[in-house]
């Protein structure tokens, strides 16, 4: 999650550098320019002050953009929380080469001692690094983890509620069920794809982000909209309702029992 939050945040600081800096910076400098050089033609006293008045106020303009830049800084912060992903991206390769340890493979196994113990300092170190980083990035705009956080907490709440969700979906039930968290990885790596599309498709976006409540509503309802089932299973003629008819998941129960 931490690798699309920083993305997004990323995409939306650059945005907003763009539109909110670099454009109308640009466009005071030029008519700064233009109206300078109207003045020097030879024009009646009373056009060249209001001339010189309006070449001011875009120099104004212009000195003041520069400060909200400095105070803000959405470039700078659009850089590092690029630099954030790429990094994250290289960590998140790293953890995948050490699932071979997953479950007792750290304590136990075919896996030699060294191997095991190597493994051991590189989660140490992964872990170490990710801490540092967290402190030395800059926070992620709340409007995106409100999004992000809000998905995770539905998906749970309907995976504790509706368990059979999660068996009729893409063959998610392979894994292991967890009390504290009944979301399979998998499919939450599914949903954040889907809502990172979501996202990507909001007509404002990145200079503006979606409300949080309503993209992930919509993602969630397309999530479960049409759930795949197995092929030796009867097609049921409610797969097609959505998550938010609670009979569904009822008779999906029943007729999977």
């Amino acid at each position: 999650m931490m690798k699309r939050t920083n993305h997004f945040a990323s995409q939306h600081y650059k945005a907003r550098h763009f539109w909110f800096w670099f454009v109308p910076t640009s466009t005071s400098i030029f008519m700064s320019i233009v109206l300078s050089l109207a003045t020097a033609i030879d024009v009646s006293g009373g056009s060249r002050v209001g001339l010189a008045l309006f070449t001011g106020f875009f120099a104004a303009v212009a000195f003041g953009l520069n400060f909200l830049q400095t105070k803000f800084g959405w470039s700078s912060r659009a850089e590092v929380h690029r630099s954030a992903e790429v990094e994250l991206g290289q960590v998140a390769f790293r953890l995948d080469t050490l699932s071979k340890y997953e479950g007792q493979g750290l304590t136990s196994g075919s896996h030699s001692t060294r191997s095991r113990a190597n493994a051991i300092r590189d989660l140490y170190r992964i872990d170490v690094y990710l801490q540092a980083m967290q402190r030395c990035t800059p926070p992620i705009p709340e409007s995106i983890n409100e999004v992000f956080y809000l998905l995770a907490s539905r998906l749970k709440g309907i995976c504790l509620k509706y368990p059979n969700a999660v068996k009729v979906r893409a063959f998610y039930e392979e894994e292991e069920p967890d009390s504290e968290n009944p979301v399979p990885i998998d499919m939450q790596i599914d949903a954040l794809d889907l809502l990172g599309r979501e996202i990507e498709n909001y007509w404002l976006f990145p200079l503006f982000l979606p409300n949080a409540r309503d993209v992930v509503s919509r993602t969630i309802d397309i999530f479960f909209a049409r759930p795949q089932v197995h092929p030796q299973e009867h097609h049921h003629p409610h797969h097609d309702e959505g998550i938010d008819n609670g009979s569904y998941y009822e008779e999906q129960q029943s007729h999977m029992v």
